[in-house]
């Protein structure tokens, strides 16, 4: 099974983000002839304490490196103990050159036996890649730390620092591949880094001795589905006199905060309350008197060009698409020109799906092809599209898709204007699927109080004309 298999599994069978941390303290190891002996017996016990709670264990390696031999020995034989349906998240923190940084991604997961493992990106791609080369494994990119003068680098630039490691990380690898560690002591860390990366999973150390809030941290970093952040303890368990006592009473605030998550910011008519109000109040929903690109006349303009302007926004509107799009079967993810481009790509990017995208116009130099990508006949699209109101837009790309050889079924739009777009959809055997129909911004926007009586009987007047 790979990381996150294993992950969500336990997961979902222990009711838990809860990670606990295995690093052996001398005043702790009092049963064994041995160092080794002396540290396989007490972190055997503290995983028998504790496997009904954790998701995940994280030995911290320099906790064992420091008895020798007999620490490493003692490493290796604690990973085995995990119960096979628990990961194991080993706190290395490597970052070195390729052929360096090979040699340490063989340790750690054919020697060690590790699902997952910490590493430093100071050395850019090169010093990740090889790890990532193991199917199934994952990696956790230090990315925002919990200790003090964390922040003389990491929040230096602007952006800070911080926030570019999260961003061109995501390139590397799949949310499946690449994690991100970012501290509890740093809720306002924890957001951005949520933000820019709503899929992939976080770990969050600090609670507990560190001083982290857990409910600042869950509240920051939980992803919109209300998981993605794996929260570590290691004093707080290990050290206790009752450590499944311990781990249980985590484990309950943990699920505390998180259903408040979920009834305050994560179920679905929430979520499309936050995405309309968003839109209402970026400028990409306005009133007046506009002229459509069908020359229709209309009350009600919505301009999704400006959703790339606000990054918080722009994430929100990428999560709708790809819990549309993830469901649907298909090779290639198709952006219509120009407003869908920039959605499409990072819903590609998110799912780790190959983009391609139409051209408007077909190049008179270079290769002069219509679609930019790669691709092979028979193969399926999904056409992303930002709006529809009769869609003429879809039908275009649609025509130069199928004659590339592609086929296509399913058209994702973030916003149905019910004009007739869905039925010239289906005319052409295509299934339209809408985040958002203009009935239901309207409705969000007057039991919100963002519009007027006065203005939403207009636009339903336009509608139902």
């Amino acid at each position: 099974m790979s990381f996150i298999s294993k992950l969500e599994a336990a997961v979902q069978a222990n009711r838990s983000l809860l990670c606990v941390g295995l690093d052996p303290r001398a005043e702790q190891l009092t049963d064994g002839a041995n160092d080794e002996e002396k540290l396989v017996n007490w972190a055997q016990g503290i995983i028998a304490q504790t496997d009904d709670q954790a998701c995940c264990y994280k030995p911290n390696f320099a906790f064992f490196e420091q008895y020798g031999p007999d620490g490493l020995r003692a490493l290796q034989r604690i990973i085995q103990a995990v119960p096979g349906n628990i990961p194991v998240l080993l706190d290395v923190k490597r970052g070195d050159i390729g052929s360096t940084a090979q040699a340490y991604a063989k340790a750690a997961f054919e020697q060690w036996g590790a699902d997952a493992v910490t590493i430093s990106p100071y050395l850019g791609r090169d010093s990740v890649e090889p790890f990532l080369k193991y199917d199934g494994k994952m990696v956790f990119i230090l990315c925002n730390t919990s200790n003090p003068s964390a922040a003389d680098l990491q929040l230096y630039g602007l952006p800070p620092l911080y926030e570019h490691v999260a961003q061109i990380a995501q390139s590397w690898g799949s949310a499946d591949q690449i994690g991100f560690v970012v501290g509890a002591t740093q809720p306002q860390a924890l957001a951005r880094v949520r933000t820019l990366c709503p899929q992939n999973w976080i770990l969050a150390p600090g609670v507990g001795a560190q001083g982290g809030s857990l409910q600042e941290a869950l509240q920051a970093g939980l992803r919109a589905d209300g998981s993605g952040l794996i929260v570590p303890v290691s004093r707080g368990v290990m050290q206790a006199a009752d450590p499944n006592a311990a781990a249980r009473e985590y484990n309950a605030q943990i699920a505390g905060e998180v259903e408040t998550f979920r009834q305050t910011k994560c179920g679905p008519q929430s979520l499309k309350k936050e995405l309309v109000g968003g839109l209402f109040e970026s400028g990409c929903v306005r009133f007046g008197n506009f002229t459509l690109a069908s020359g229709k006349k209309s009350p009600i303009y919505i301009d999704l060009r400006r959703v790339v302007s606000f990054p918080a926004l722009f994430s929100l509107t990428a999560r709708f698409y790809a819990e549309i799009v993830e469901k649907l079967d298909f090779d290639r993810i198709a952006g219509v020109p120009y407003a869908a481009l920039p959605t499409a790509a990072v819903v590609a990017q998110q799912l780790g799906r190959p983009f391609i995208y139409p051209r408007k116009e077909v190049k008179t130099h270079g290769t002069g092809q219509a679609i930019e990508g790669a691709f092979e006949a028979g193969q399926r699209a999904v056409i992303l599209e930002d709006v529809i109101t009769s869609g003429g837009s879809i039908v275009t790309s649609l025509e130069v898709l199928k004659q590339a050889g592609l086929s296509v079924t399913d058209v994702v739009v973030l916003v149905d204007r019910e004009q007739g777009g869905a039925a010239k959809m289906a005319e052409l055997g295509l299934k339209l699927h809408a985040v958002l129909t203009i009935s239901e911004i309207m409705t969000t926007l007057k039991e919100s109080g963002l519009i007027d009586a006065a203005t939403y009987q207009s636009v339903r007047d336009y509608l139902d004309e």
